[in-house]
Formats: C-alpha cells, sequence, structure tokens
C-alpha cells in the first residue's frame, strides 16, 4: 500500500480488497456430478457455499455512505507561470455520524488521504460532489475527519460501529472502498473474505503511522484509492478502516496481506478529533532513546529499555524526579523494551493518571557513573504538555 502517500499522484494504497473466502454463516458441502465430454465418464466436485449470506444485504445498506475522498492543492505551472488547483489525491472514506442539524455529517478517513491537501471533495455512490472541510486529523494514527455540510443522499446513512475487540481469526470481513484514481475509479467496490491475524504489531509504511498502532490483517487484494474505506463484519458494523497493503520485502512477495486499523483505537481518535480538531496526549515530558542490552540489570551492564536523554523543565517526569541516563524498563509492572513500547503503554492512559515506573540509574544526571547503579520504583502523574 502506500509505499508514498498517494497524494502527489503516487498510488499509494489500500483499501482491503479481501478475497473470496467467506466465514460467518453455516457452511455445507453438496457434491456435484458433471459429465466429462470426452468419454462419458462422471467426475465429482466439491462444491463449498454459504447457507446464510450476508454479504449482499450489508453491501445495499453500507454502500451508499462509502464516498471517494478528492483531495486538491494549489500548484503552479513553470511554464505557464501559471496557478491552478489541481486533484493530487483519492482514497476513500466512511460517512460515520450526522451533525445534530441534520444538515451534514462527518467522514472518517486516513490521515494520509488528506496529507497536504489544501481543499477537499467527497463524492458518493449517486455522483453528487459535495465539498468537504478538514476538521482534524492525527498523523500519530493515520486518522482524518471530514465534515460536510449538505443533506447526505436519501440512501446514505451513517454507518454504526462496530467492537473491533471482539473480532475472531477467521470470521467474515467485508471491505467496501473506492479503488482507483482519476477517470478511473471503481465506485463501491465489495470485496469480501476473513480475518487473518489480530494485534499485528509493526506493520507500517512510508506516510502511514507515526505512532505504534496494533492492525487487523485480512486477505485482502488492496488497491490504490481503498484507503480511508470500510472494513465491516457479519454485522454491517465498521470494525476498521483499510490503511495498508504489504506487497513485498527485501526476501518475499506477497499476495493477501492487507492491514486495518481497529475500529476500538480509532474511536477516542474521532471523538478528539470532532470535539476539538486535534489529538491531546498524556506525557511524561522526557525525550528517550532505545537502548540494548540484558534482560536483568548487571553491575557493569546495564539493561535493555528505554533512555532518558532530556527531561522538560517542569514536567511530570522532573517532578517525579526522572533524570537524564536513566533507564526505564517497566511500567505499572509491564515490561518494557523500545520507545514504541513506552508510547504505546503512555498511550493507554489519561490526563491525571499515575503510573509506576521501574528505572535503572547508572549514572548522575551529569553523566558520572555511579559506584553500583541503582533500580528506583518513580510514580509520575501524567499530564498534557503543550
Amino acid at each position: 500500500m502506500r509505499k508514498h502517500s498517494i497524494i502527489k499522484q503516487v498510488s499509494l494504497f489500500l483499501a482491503l480488497a479481501l478475497c473470496l473466502g467467506f466465514a460467518g454463516g453455516a457452511l455445507l458441502t453438496r457434491r456435484t456430478t458433471a459429465a466429462a465430454e470426452t468419454d462419458g465418464s462422471t467426475t465429482t466436485y466439491d462444491v463449498v457455499y454459504s447457507s446464510d449470506n450476508p454479504i449482499p444485504e450489508i453491501a445495499a445498506n453500507v454502500r451508499p455512505s462509502v464516498v471517494q475522498v478528492i483531495t486538491s492543492a494549489a500548484t503552479w505551472d513553470g511554464r505557464t507561470r501559471e496557478v491552478s488547483t489541481e486533484e493530487i489525491g483519492y482514497g476513500s472514506g466512511t460517512y460515520i455520524r450526522a451533525l445534530d442539524s441534520g444538515e451534514g455529517g462527518y467522514i472518517l478517513t486516513n490521515n494520509h488521504v488528506i496529507d497536504e491537501g489544501e481543499s477537499y471533495q467527497i463524492q458518493w455512490l449517486d455522483g453528487t460532489i459535495m465539498d468537504a472541510e478538514l476538521v482534524g486529523a492525527d498523523d500519530g494514527t493515520d486518522i482524518a475527519i471530514l465534515q460536510f455540510n449538505e443533506p447526505a443522499p436519501d440512501d446514505a446513512t451513517p454507518v454504526p460501529l462496530g467492537d473491533s475487540d471482539a473480532l475472531q481469526i477467521g470470521e467474515l470481513a467485508i471491505v467496501i472502498g473506492n479503488p482507483g484514481s482519476g477517470d478511473e475509479v471503481l465506485f463501491g467496490t465489495v470485496t469480501a473474505g476473513i480475518i487473518s491475524g489480530l494485534e499485528r504489531e509493526g506493520v507500517t509504511a512510508q506516510g502511514s503511522f507515526t505512532r505504534p498502532v496494533s492492525t487487523i490483517q485480512v486477505d485482502a487484494s488492496i488497491n490504490t484509492g481503498n484507503s480511508g474505506g470500510a472494513l465491516l463484519n457479519a454485522q454491517g458494523e465498521l470494525v476498521g478502516i483499510p490503511t495498508i497493503k504489504m506487497t513485498a520485502s527485501y526476501t518475499t512477495i506477497y499476495e493477501g496481506l492487507g492491514f486495518c486499523i481497529p475500529i476500538n483505537t480509532a474511536k477516542d481518535i474521532i471523538d478528539q478529533l470532532i470535539e476539538n480538531g486535534e489529538v491531546v496526549r498524556p506525557r511524561l515530558g522526557v525525550t528517550v532513546t532505545t537502548v540494548d542490552g540484558p534482560d536483568e540489570p548487571m553491575r557493569n551492564y546495564a539493561p535493555a529499555g528505554v533512555q532518558v536523554v532530556t527531561v522538560e523543565e517542569g514536567s511530570p517526569a522532573e517532578a517525579a524526579g526522572l533524570q537524564a541516563y536513566d533507564i526505564i524498563t517497566e511500567i505499572n509492572g509491564e515490561r518494557i523494551y523500545s520507545n514504541d513500547e513506552l508510547i504505546a503503554v503512555i498511550d493507554q492512559f489519561s490526563a491525571g493518571d499515575t503510573v509506576e515506573l521501574t528505572v535503572c540509574r547508572y549514572y548522575n544526571e551529569n553523566g558520572t557513573a555511579l559506584a553500583e547503579y541503582e533500580e528506583l520504583t518513580v510514580e509520575v502523574e501524567l499530564q498534557i504538555i503543550d
């Protein structure tokens, strides 16, 4: 997927076009007999089909609520020396909430779909095009919210949010989006498959997450323009946002590896963006770096963990007594080994919460080695720091 932002007309993404496997609904096996044309002998085939396929009804209900997002920006032509507005990126978005007035609503999409844009439009399944404004975006989790201020088409209704924590590997996964760009968009494309994996960590692409995000893996064929669309469960609830497609590593070519942001990860982000236009997170008030070492502290070898580089003046960390060179190894008893793990744990808390850090100290704040290392327990009250 998005090896770059699709903005700049570099094809990005993803959508999570899932493959042809169906999970959910009773699966029955029927044997059919077909006569071979050559010698009249018969061949028996096993046909697996769903006796209760929910996809057509879900598609009929949700397709009208999944829009194409068109991102534009002013450009300058050095040859003609003219300034014009050009479409620089395309993606998908899902209508998730109506305005209280009923005259408009909110569209959930990916940050990389709207990144670098100056103006936005949405196109509905029936062809209606509306202007939209950016409410807010969070590059950390690659989530953005757009607002439209006209009545939605009659058949478009907000898609209910489901519970991504309840997903099970192997259950039905339905993806709806608008693959393609420019004049080559396949509006309202529906694909289906299964949930292939949960809590996939470390999956990222250039221009996607800047914070650790665990993703949902699906067996999906992903195409440019699907990013920001809808991943749905068998009840037609939105359980994820198609965001990344993995096609190859240095040694391996992949097929059917698509990744979605879980909707439970997105819920708080959505609320903050709609209410405040931005996401604010509590912080310790330190800059840190990941350091390697043994699992347990040793006299001459500091343990693996997260080393404090600087402590902000007036921060919760300073008030708790943290110093430069301290190595954080645990938060509330949970072992951490990297900066990403530290951020992922802190992100679970709110301002005013107190966390307990286990810290190994081998140096004083001036960088002078101590005669013996110290292992400390430090309580820090998290705060919002501007």
